[in-house]
């Protein structure tokens, strides 16, 4: 099962290659494959944070922001060496993730695609 993330002004989106203080408006449409999702998570922002957009600024992300968290499964991870120093230490497997961030004035949009999660879920409350 595929799952529809709209380009929408409202959402933004950090992964593994951004890094974890990047984040980049989502400007076309994709398609995250659920059959190789291990770990989804959601929660609200409850403070600010500030992140580095893409092209350099700044951009404020304000609390009730709502979050999704998608750690993909090892099938589709990648390899890294990191470097400290001199010592070069060899990461067989980095899963990927994907963090979209919702903000405050796109709910709706959340709310499309958790709901989409959670008709795939077995256990639903």
């Amino acid at each position: 099962m595929f799952l529809k993330v709209r380009k929408n002004c409202g959402i933004y989106m950090q992964s593994n290659e951004s890094g974890k203080k990047v984040i980049a408006p989502v400007s076309s449409h994709f398609y995250i494959n659920l059959r190789l999702v291990t770990e989804i998570s959601s929660y609200t922002l409850k403070d600010p944070k500030d992140k580095q957009l893409i092209g350099g600024g700044t951009l404020p992300i304000p609390p009730s922001t709502r979050v999704l968290h998608f750690t993909m499964s090892s099938n589709f991870s990648s390899s890294k060496e990191k470097i400290k120093g001199e010592e070069v230490k060899r990461v067989l497997f980095e899963k990927v993730f994907y963090t979209l961030y919702f903000l405050p004035d796109n709910i709706v949009e959340f709310e499309r695609i958790k709901s989409a999660i959670d008709q795939s879920t077995l256990n639903r409350d």
